[in-house]
């Protein structure tokens, strides 16, 4: 049987010490007048996370380990000889036991949470949770905005569109928030969950999971909210921390252990349907599925220090976090049938930039900033915009693409057009000079909110335009998509060798996702651009490889993993195939 490399922390003290902490919380519950029974338990709970050999090695001389109670002593006793302890069992059934974590919440104390059960007749979270959604907490008077809005967040209820990060967004401030969490002492892993570790185009809240020792988690915590990112405290619990930074974002840290990190990890980057499949999955294979790992029927932990060994002791491919959305993908991985995923480092060029034509040497400066920053770029795209430019400035971006390539010693830079499609599904600039373009994306600038597919299906059949860009022409949340008939225009695209963009600017990510996946079961080939303007936008690449990977690409699915006599034969293929299409329709 597989196990994960790390040995587990004694189980014993683990299981009792988890089992103390909910007792103080119990305690807590009941009032002040156990204030003594909440310090007890809460210590020895401290006592046996930070004791190095299992409490077994202890049970007939428990008096030599300090902080422990008479009662204490005899609780831990019984739970060596019969796995509980019945004054727990006990206890569990006279308190609203799934509702006690709310005590971690700031400003939340014994009188909220009664108040909640007793009065507002709430006994679960599903309860608690549902109430929130439907407002039915709101005019509670003794519950204030503040203490909702705590509750909300405590739940990652407090979402909507307006204060939804773009992804890009995302990228740069968690990964910020995790460079210095992972300068804290008592750290020893940090990952990005959540949503932004699956790539979703817009993030509500930035989740991290840590890997911290038992011992570590109180000085760790206490860190992390004096950090200067931090504006507000939500709330402070034993595993979990949730902050709010000064740009509003919230932010979930989960804490594990090194045997439950990998389970850590994987619980909280979701997404709940995966978990959901992924869970009874290992309940039909005879385990149980956690965040603090997999156990078998009984009870011993098989894997959860990294996710590889959990998918591999369910015996399924790894399932990369791009794909963990539907629960489909877990089908496909029991089969291990999972595509073998494109990666950012078999990008070969950027097949659509921008930069400003009238700066000449901005063009030469960035191309010389991606050969040194992408060593393996073969080719870029300097795409001029045929809408803007007469004839003669167009002969003039030609001409200077040309004279940089002379000063580069080899032609890295392809001259591109981005020229718009007309309402007759023609481009706005005439064959004879659209022929002299390397690379030619074709765009819809007018009439979007309108049924373009007439327009994209007839711009497919032009000899001289290579790739439809800009898609859908959305603009994420605050412009829709266009309508077309996708079916028909992937079809199409496929009959004539016609590329789709994945535009890789962080407001369009365009196509979607799903229409990405669609294109590829269709065999469509796709084309992504940075649409770079300035040079530090050339990194916007990596949205377009996230935005790919979400749709299932491989490598042979993007144009950019080919060198360009490979795209060169890719347009002599299109040629063969209009030739093919006028044929046909002859």
């Amino acid at each position: 049987m597989h196990t994960d490399v790390y040995q587990p922390s004694p189980p014993n003290n683990v299981a009792i010490a988890d089992i103390f902490h909910h007792m103080a919380a119990c305690y807590r519950y009941m009032g002040k007048d156990h204030y003594d029974q909440v310090q007890a338990y809460e210590r020895a709970a401290t006592c046996l996370r930070r004791l190095p050999v299992d409490i077994e090695v202890f049970r007939t001389r428990l008096r030599e380990v300090a902080g422990l109670t008479d009662v204490i002593r005899g609780e831990i006793t019984e739970y060596l000889e019969a796995g509980a302890i019945q004054h727990y069992q006990r206890f569990k059934s006279k308190v609203p036991f799934e509702l006690l974590d709310l005590l971690e919440i700031k400003g939340f104390g014994p009188s909220t949470v009664k108040l909640l059960h007793e009065t507002c007749g709430i006994q679960t979270r599903d309860q608690l949770i549902t109430a929130l959604q439907y407002g039915r907490l709101d005019d509670v008077g003794e519950i204030s905005p503040a203490k909702l809005d705590l509750l909300k967040r405590s739940f990652k209820l407090h979402k909507n569109t307006a204060n939804r990060l773009l992804l890009w967004d995302a990228m740069l401030q968690g990964h910020e928030i995790l460079r210095v969490l992972r300068l804290i002492r008592g750290v020893n892993h940090a990952e990005i969950a959540g949503s932004l570790r699956r790539g979703c185009e817009t993030i509500g809240d930035l989740d991290i999971v840590l890997q911290v020792d038992e011992p570590e988690r109180e000085q760790v915590t206490t860190q992390i909210v004096q950090l200067p990112h931090v504006e507000s405290v939500v709330l402070s619990g034993r595993n979990r921390i949730c902050v709010v930074l000064y740009n509003h974002t919230q932010l979930d840290i989960r804490m594990a252990g090194a045997t439950a990190f990998g389970a850590s990890w994987l619980y909280y980057t979701g997404s709940r349907e995966h978990l959901l499949h992924l869970s009874d999955l290992a309940e039909q294979k005879g385990f149980t599925l956690t965040p603090e790992g997999l156990f078998d029927t009984m009870g011993n932990h098989v894997a959860g220090a990294t996710e590889e060994g959990i998918y591999q002791q369910l015996d399924i491919a790894f399932i990369p976090a791009e794909l963990r959305e539907s629960g489909k993908e877990i089908r496909r991985a029991v089969r291990h049938m999972l595509p073998n995923l494109l990666a950012h480092h078999q990008i070969k060029g950027d097949l659509r930039m921008h930069v400003d034509e009238h700066l000449h040497d901005s063009i030469a400066t960035t191309a010389h900033y991606v050969m040194n920053a992408f060593p393996q770029y073969e080719y870029i795209v300097a795409a001029a915009h045929g809408d803007t430019q007469d004839r003669k400035g167009l002969a003039a971006w030609i001409s200077n693409i040309d004279r940089i390539n002379e000063q580069i010693g080899w032609t890295f830079l392809k001259k591109g057009l981005t020229v718009e499609i007309l309402q007759d599904g023609t481009p706005a600039l005439p064959a004879s000079l659209l022929q002299q373009f390397d690379w030619v994306s074709g765009v819809v600038l007018k009439d979007t909110d309108k049924e373009v597919t007439q327009r994209l299906l007839t711009i497919c059949e032009h000899p001289f335009v290579h790739c439809i860009g800009n898609p859908s022409n959305r603009i994420i949340g605050r412009k829709k998509p266009s309508v077309v008939n996708w079916e028909l225009l992937f079809e199409k695209a496929a009959a004539t060798c016609t590329a789709l963009e994945i535009n890789a600017q962080p407001c369009r990510m365009d196509l979607r996702d799903e229409w990405v996946k669609r294109a590829v079961e269709k065999k469509v080939y796709l084309a992504i651009g940075s649409c770079a303007a300035i040079m530090r936008q050339v990194d916007y690449m990596q949205l377009g490889v996230t935005l790919a990977r979400r749709g299932w690409c491989k490598c042979e699915n993007i144009l950019n993993t080919m060198h360009w006599e490979a795209i060169e034969q890719f347009k002599l293929s299109r040629e063969n195939a209009l030739s093919l299409t006028n044929i046909k329709h002859a």
